[in-house]
């Protein structure tokens, strides 16, 4: 997988833009109002991709949305996985990276696994 482009942006140094492929109706029930839970959610910085991971089970489509999520911290960013990637569990772990060792993974790769349930009051959510 190439880069496209990286689409992510940093906000006054703390956080940033990234993507989550989803249905409508994940918008509507838990993105829209950020009725999150404590799992870890899979975030790109790539929207291509993003729109990869918007597939309805009760539809089978893709329904080509995508949710914008804003003001991620950087302390958010739990793990990254490269782009050669053989299981969807190859997640490589940033709990013991500094900021500066994260900041620089995330100008590298492009996805991620985020915790955003104690950030939700920071957070903005946007369907895009």
């Amino acid at each position: 997988m190439k880069h496209i482009i990286k689409i992510f942006e940093k906000y006054n140094q703390t956080g940033y833009s990234m993507y989550s492929g989803i249905t409508h109706e994940n918008w509507n029930n838990i993105w829209k109002n950020k009725n999150l839970t404590d799992r870890l959610t899979n975030v790109t910085s790539d929207l291509d991709f993003a729109y990869d991971y918007s597939y309805n089970f009760k539809t089978g489509e893709y329904e080509d949305v995508a949710v914008e999520i804003s003001n991620i911290p950087i302390d958010a960013f739990v793990s990254y996985r490269e782009e050669d990637y053989n299981d969807d569990d190859d997640f490589i772990s940033m709990e013991n990276m500094s900021n500066e060792e994260k900041e620089n993974i995330i100008e590298i790769e492009t996805l991620f696994l985020v915790d955003l349930y104690p950030h939700v009051n920071i957070i903005q959510t946007k369907l895009i």
